[in-house]
């Protein structure tokens, strides 16, 4: 210890100076090191912090996924019904076109006749309307 009294002692403005220069460096030093050690700590507790926001968002997560699953579940039946209805539809319009082509077959036909003279239009209609509901009764 001496020889640090001696040295700042000795009034020399270079040994002040170093002397100085010393001390700055070893506060500046020790400053560094608490701060880095402070910001390590700090770093730490936000990692922790964060940490535990993850576990508390895994659970949103998980039902997240869940509830994405049901959705994807519930479209994909949805396309499935939708494909059972356009088959369904596609059935009845083949239906709907047969009846249709025997219809205009028939309406032809009476289109085709001749003309009825006036004193057999009665009988003629009264015919006409018992094959038509025969035809009728014979139609699936």
């Amino acid at each position: 210890m001496n020889w640090l009294l001696k040295f700042l002692g000795g009034g020399n403005i270079v040994n002040l100076a170093i002397a100085a220069a010393v001390i700055a460096a070893v506060a500046g030093a020790s400053g560094f090191a608490t701060g880095w050690k402070l910001n390590g700590w700090r770093l730490g507790a936000d990692v922790a912090r964060l940490e535990g926001q993850n576990t508390a968002y895994a659970g949103a997560n998980a039902r997240c996924g869940v509830n994405v699953a049901e959705v994807k579940a519930a479209v994909s039946e949805i396309v499935k019904q939708g494909e059972q209805r356009a088959a369904e539809a596609a059935k009845a319009i083949k239906k709907a076109e047969t009846a249709a082509v025997v219809h205009l077959n028939r309406a032809a036909g009476i289109i085709a006749r001749p003309p009825v003279p006036p004193e057999k239009q009665c009988d003629t209609v009264r015919d006409e309307q018992v094959e038509y509901v025969k035809g009728r009764h014979d139609e699936p």
